[in-house]
């Protein structure tokens, strides 16, 4: 279906239109999204909304992935945005890309709801850990944010223990730091799964930077997935 018609659809599910400035979009921070095209076939591709260009008000995006449908796709294009706990959408258009980044025009009418949930990503990935007495350990990740990530492992982990964890988020990218861990659950999926760890993070605002492109890479492609469903229920 066309965008116009997609969009009908979802309507029903957020709140009234109001304009582009009352919805503040650009007093947000950087958040993620998925970016519809004129393709009928397009089920939408993730990117990370980076912000507003502080004179022109255009909306400034990054690809989560790469992208490769012609620009002339996106003279037409539906915006869906994630950031702060609400999510936004409306109509706009593709207008160029500067310093790696793609510009699209403010949508005229944009249409608000609160996310229902806001909670770490299921994701697929790995987590190389290096603890104290020398070890290194490799352990399957199961959901990750900019603060957190639990992981599976068959190694025990003390409540407090300290170690050097290296994060790698299947198709976006690495992020290493000091981790801390914050509990221990066992695990129902058995060797080589027995545990359950939950860790916190101790940043610097360098990897917490990146850690925050890792999560909004992975939550772009969860908001597409949503986007996938949905268009598949309606097609």
């Amino acid at each position: 279906m066309d965008l116009a018609s997609y969009l009908q659809l979802l309507m029903p599910e957020f709140q009234p239109a109001v304009g582009f400035a009352e919805s503040r979009i650009c007093d947000g921070r950087r958040g993620a999204a998925v970016i519809l095209s004129t393709d009928p076939n397009d089920g939408g591709h993730p990117y990370v909304f980076e912000g507003c260009d502080a004179t022109s008000q255009n909306l400034l995006f990054t690809p989560a992935r790469p992208n490769f449908l012609g620009d002339e796709l996106y003279r037409r294009a539906l915006l869906v945005i994630e950031q702060d706990g609400r999510i936004s959408m409306g109509l706009s258009s593709f207008l160029y890309r500067h310093q790696g980044q793609t510009h699209f025009s403010p949508p005229g009418l944009v249409y608000q709801r609160n996310t229902r949930k806001d909670k770490r990503i299921l994701i697929e990935g790995d987590i190389l850990i290096r603890r104290r007495d020398g070890r290194t350990v490799l352990a399957r990740l199961n959901d990750f944010s900019p603060s957190g990530a639990s992981f599976y492992t068959d190694e025990p982990f003390a409540v407090g223990e300290t170690f050097l964890a290296e994060f790698e988020v299947l198709d976006c990218g690495i992020c290493e730091t000091v981790v801390t861990t914050a509990r221990r659950e066992d695990s129902p999926l058995g060797v080589p799964y027995r545990h359950l760890v939950g860790v916190k993070m101790q940043l610097t605002a360098a990897q917490r930077k990146k850690a925050e492109q890792l999560y909004l890479c992975k939550k772009a492609e969860s908001m597409k997935r949503v986007v996938d469903s949905a268009t598949s229920r309606h097609g």
